[in-house]
C-alpha cells in the first residue's frame, strides 16, 4: 500500500487546505478532535486565513470573530434574490442584496482584510444558517470585485451537523423555505455548484465502550434498535437524587432549568456565600461573556472546569467537575473528580480579538481588543445540553424528556465517557431522539463522493498550476497601475501629485515592458504543466526558477523606486493622500513579488513532497528588510532638516538646472502623430514593438484632452455601452465595469471610454 493511501482524515483535510482551493466541510462525531485540528491548521496553513462563527461565544472559543461583525451583515432572514411578481410573506423583516450594500460601510482595515483573505474557517457550523452563508458570499464578491464563488476565497466549515441546528423564528420559516430546502449551511444557493469535499473524524477519543458506541452511532443515523431501546430504558431511575459527593451532573433543556437547580443547591450548602467579580477591559460584548460576570460560590458548592490547565501540567481540563474545598477573598481551591489532593485555581483571560492587516506585510492578524478575566468555574449541579458541547463527563443525570430539537438526545448522552455513568431521570420522546431528515440526507453524500486521495491529487495539481499563472500574470498589476497613472491631472497648477507625472508615466512604461516578457512566459508555463499528466516537472522547474529570477529583481526595483519617490513626495506640503496612493501602489507591487515567490516555493514543495509551512516563506518574503522601509516611509520629515536643505546653495543650484532641462520627447506623442496618419492602435504597436493596449492608453490621453474623439478608436456602438456603464456604476475602475458589461470588452476599449467620459467634465 502506498503511503498516500494510509493518510488519515485529518491529514487530508490538512492537504485540501493547503493544496488545493475547493471548499471543505470537516466534520466528526462528539469527541474527535475538530478543535484540536482547528488550532492545529491555523499554525500550518501558509494561506492568510480568519476563523469566524455565527455566535459570539462560539467566535469567543474559536479565538475568532462573528459573522455578523466582519462581514457587517445586518441582523435578520437574507433573501438572495428579488423576483419581480414574487410573493413573498408580509409583515416579515428581511434583507436584500441592495439593501446589504446601502448599509454596507467597511474601513479600511476591513476592506482590506477581505481583500487579502485566502481562506474562511467557519466553525460551529451546525448553527449556521443557509441564508447568512448566501449573505457571506455576496458580500465577498462584492468587496473584492471578484464574481467568483465567495470571490475566490476558499471555505473550510467545521462542526457536526448532528448537534445545535440553526435558529429559525417562527415568521421566518416560510419565507427561507422560498429559497431554501432546509435551513442547514449545506442547503446554501452558493454552495450547490459548489459543494465542499466531506470529510469526516472517525476516530473518537471520549468513548471505548463498543456497546455505547454503536448506540450513539444508531442514534445518530435514525436507526435505533429495540435493543438500543432497551438498553437506554435500563438507566431510567425516577426521582434519581445522589449523594453530594458522587459528583454527577444533570444535563437538561433549557437554562432556567439548568439555572434554578444550581440555585438551590448552593442555597442548600451551609456556609458564607463568596462572589467573585469578572475583570472587564476595553471591548467585551456581554453576550460573548464566557460565564455569568459574578461567580458566587460556597465551600463544598459543584463546579465545573470550563477550561483546560493553562500551565500545561493537565491538572483539569474542559469539563472537568470538581468540589470547592476553601475560599478567600482572592483565592478558589477545589478538589478535582479523581484527585488525591486539591489545587488553587487562577484567573483566566479570554480575548476578544479582531483581524486587521499588517501594514508591512500584508498579512492579517489578530489585535486583541478587550478581555474578560475570571476563574474558570462555573456551578455545575446541572448544565444546559446546548452549553455541554465539547465537554466530557463520567457521570451525567440526563432529564430531557422534554428535548424540542432534533438529535439533542444523542448530543446529551455523547458527552458521557461510558454507559456506566448514565442515568435517565425522564422518558425519552421521539422528537429528540430522532436526527434531523435533511442532515441524515446529506450525510450520505460522504458515501457517494470520488475517494478523497483521487480527489486531492487532482485539485492540487490544478491549484499548483493556477497559483504559477496568477504569479506571473501582471495584468491586475497593469491594470491598478494604469488607474494610478490616469489619476494625475492634466493641470500641473492644481496640486503637488500632477508634477510628478512624468515619473509615475516611467512608473507605468517599466511595468509594460516587463509584462510583454510575463505574457510569453505564462503561455511557456500553460504548455509545460498540464494538470495530472505532468510527471517530469524537470523542465517546468527550470523555467519557473528561471521566470522568478528574473521578474523578482524587476518587482523589487519597482517597489524600490516607488519608496525613493515617497522619501522625495515627503519633502513637500500637502502630499499626505498622495504619500497613501504611493503606499497603496507598492503593495500591489509586493503581493505580485509575494506570489512569484510562493508559486516557486509550491512547485519545489511539490517536486520534494513536503508541505509548505508559513515559516519558511515567511523567511523568503524579506519581511525585517521590509519593515525597515515601511517605518521609513511612514515616518515623517524632520522639518528644520528641510528648511536647511531647501536654503543651501546646491540645493538651489538643483532647482535651477532641473527648470531648464529640456524636456524629454513624449513616447505618447510619437503614438499621435503615427494616429493622425491614419494608423490603427493594432498597426502602431506592431510599428513600435509595443502592446495594443500600452498604445490605447496614449490614445486615451488624448481622448481626455479631447484632442481626438473616443470613436475614432473603438467602435461608436461599443463606446455608448461602455460610457452607459460607467454612468450607471459612478466608477472608472476598470475590473469593477468589465464585470458590468462583459468580457466581449477588453481592458484596452474600456481604457478609452474612461477618457471619453473624463472629457464630457471639461
Amino acid at each position: 500500500m502506498e503511503e498516500n493511501e494510509q493518510l488519515q482524515p485529518a491529514e487530508l483535510a490538512a492537504r485540501f487546505i493547503n493544496q488545493t482551493s475547493r471548499h471543505i466541510f470537516l466534520t466528526g462525531k462528539a469527541g474527535t478532535g475538530k478543535t484540536t485540528f482547528l488550532r492545529g491548521i491555523i499554525s500550518r496553513t501558509h494561506k492568510r486565513s480568519v476563523i469566524v462563527a455565527p455566535t459570539g461565544i462560539a467566535a469567543i472559543n474559536a479565538a475568532g470573530v462573528t459573522i455578523h461583525s466582519l462581514f457587517q451583515l445586518p441582523f435578520g432572514a437574507f433573501v438572495p434574490r428579488i423576483v419581480p411578481n414574487q410573493d413573498l410573506p408580509s409583515g416579515v423583516p428581511y434583507n436584500t442584496p441592495k439593501s446589504i450594500v446601502r448599509h454596507l460601510s467597511m474601513n479600511a482595515v476591513k476592506r482590506r482584510i477581505l481583500l487579502d483573505l485566502e481562506l474562511l474557517i467557519i466553525d460551529e457550523v451546525s448553527m449556521l444558517r443557509a441564508d447568512l452563508l448566501d449573505a457571506i458570499d455576496f458580500v465577498l464578491r462584492y468587496v473584492r470585485k471578484n464574481n467568483q464563488n465567495f470571490g475566490g476565497v476558499q471555505l473550510l466549515f467545521i462542526g457536526d451537523l448532528y448537534q445545535l441546528p440553526p435558529v429559525v423564528k417562527n415568521q421566518e420559516q416560510e419565507l427561507l423555505a422560498k429559497f431554501y430546502q432546509s435551513p442547514f449551511f449545506f442547503d446554501a444557493l452558493c454552495l450547490q455548484s459548489h459543494p465542499p469535499i466531506y470529510i469526516e473524524l472517525d476516530k473518537i477519543y471520549r468513548q471505548s465502550d463498543q456497546t455505547f458506541v454503536d448506540l450513539l452511532n444508531n442514534l445518530r443515523n435514525n436507526t435505533p434498535t429495540e435493543k438500543d431501546i432497551a438498553l437506554l430504558k435500563s438507566h431510567y431511575r425516577e426521582n434519581f437524587k445522589p449523594d453530594i459527593n458522587e459528583n454527577y451532573i444533570t444535563l437538561t433543556t433549557h437554562n432556567s432549568k439548568a439555572d434554578a437547580m444550581n440555585k438551590h443547591a448552593l442555597a442548600e450548602l451551609a456556609g458564607r456565600t463568596y462572589s467573585y467579580t469578572s475583570t472587564i477591559e476595553k471591548e467585551f460584548p456581554e453576550s460573548a461573556f464566557p460565564l455569568e460576570k459574578t461567580l458566587e460560590l460556597k465551600v463544598g458548592a459543584q463546579v465545573m472546569f470550563i477550561k483546560n490547565d493553562q500551565t500545561g501540567e493537565q491538572r483539569f481540563f474542559n469539563g472537568k467537575l470538581a468540589v470547592v474545598t476553601a475560599l478567600k477573598s482572592d483565592s478558589i481551591e477545589v478538589l478535582p473528580e479523581g484527585n488525591t489532593y486539591p489545587i488553587n485555581v487562577e484567573r483566566y483571560i479570554w480575548k476578544n480579538i479582531r483581524y486587521t492587516t499588517n501594514k508591512s506585510t500584508n498579512e492579517i492578524e489578530e489585535e486583541e481588543i478587550g478581555t474578560f478575566t475570571q476563574y474558570p468555574l462555573k456551578l455545575a449541579w446541572a448544565i444546559t445540553v446546548h452549553k455541554s458541547q465539547g465537554l466530557t463527563f463520567d457521570k451525567a443525570i440526563v432529564d430531557i424528556g422534554d428535548a424540542f430539537a432534533p438529535g439533542q438526545i444523542y448530543v446529551a448522552l455523547s458527552r458521557l465517557r461510558s454507559l456506566d455513568g448514565l442515568v435517565l431521570t425522564s422518558h425519552l420522546n421521539s422528537r429528540g431522539m430522532k436526527a434531523d431528515q435533511n442532515v441524515a440526507y446529506y450525510s450520505r453524500t460522504k458515501e457517494q463522493q470520488e475517494s478523497l486521495l483521487t480527489q486531492v491529487v487532482r485539485e492540487a495539481d490544478l491549484f499548483l498550476k493556477q497559483s504559477l499563472l496568477q504569479a506571473f500574470d501582471f495584468s491586475l498589476l497593469d491594470n491598478f497601475v494604469y488607474e494610478h497613472v490616469f489619476s494625475y491631472s492634466k493641470d500641473e497648477k492644481r496640486s503637488v501629485k500632477q508634477t510628478h507625472l512624468l515619473w509615475a508615466t516611467q512608473l507605468q512604461q517599466n511595468l509594460i515592458a516587463a509584462k510583454v516578457h510575463a505574457d510569453k512566459f505564462l503561455k511557456q508555463l500553460d504548455q509545460l504543466f498540464i494538470p495530472n499528466e505532468t510527471n517530469d516537472f524537470t523542465k517546468l522547474i527550470e523555467r519557473v526558477e528561471a521566470g522568478a529570477n528574473y521578474f523578482q529583481p524587476i518587482l523589487s526595483s519597482q517597489s524600490e523606486l516607488i519608496f525613493d519617490h515617497i522619501e522625495l513626495v515627503k519633502q513637500q506640503k500637502q502630499t499626505k493622500e498622495y504619500l497613501n496612493e504611493l503606499l497603496d501602489l507598492e503593495a500591489m507591487y509586493y503581493e505580485q513579488f509575494k506570489k512569484v515567490v510562493r508559486a516557486k516555493e509550491m512547485l519545489s514543495a511539490k517536486v520534494s513532497n513536503q508541505e509548505l509551512s508559513k515559516e519558511s516563506l515567511n523567511a523568503l518574503f524579506g519581511l525585517a528588510k521590509r519593515e525597515e522601509q515601511m517605518k521609513k516611509a511612514r515616518s515623517l520629515p524632520d522639518k528644520e532638516q528641510l528648511e536647511r536643505e531647501e536654503s543651501t546653495p546646491i540645493s538651489r543650484f538643483r532647482k535651477k538646472v532641473e527648470k531648464e532641462k529640456k524636456p524629454k520627447i513624449d513616447t505618447k506623442e510619437v503614438t499621435l502623430a503615427l494616429f493622425n496618419e491614419g494608423k490603427t492602435p493594432a498597426e502602431i504597436a506592431l510599428e513600435r514593438k509595443m502592446t495594443k493596449g500600452t498604445i490605447e492608453g496614449h490614445l486615451a490621453h488624448y481622448i481626455s484632452q479631447n484632442q481626438i474623439t473616443a470613436d475614432k478608436v473603438i467602435a461608436k456602438h461599443k463606446l455608448e455601452v461602455l460610457l452607459h456603464a460607467i454612468r450607471e456604476l459612478k466608477s472608472l475602475k476598470l475590473n469593477e465595469i468589465r464585470d458590468h458589461v462583459g468580457k466581449a470588452y477588453d481592458f484596452g476599449e474600456i481604457k478609452i471610454a474612461i477618457a471619453a467620459y473624463l472629457a464630457e467634465g471639461e
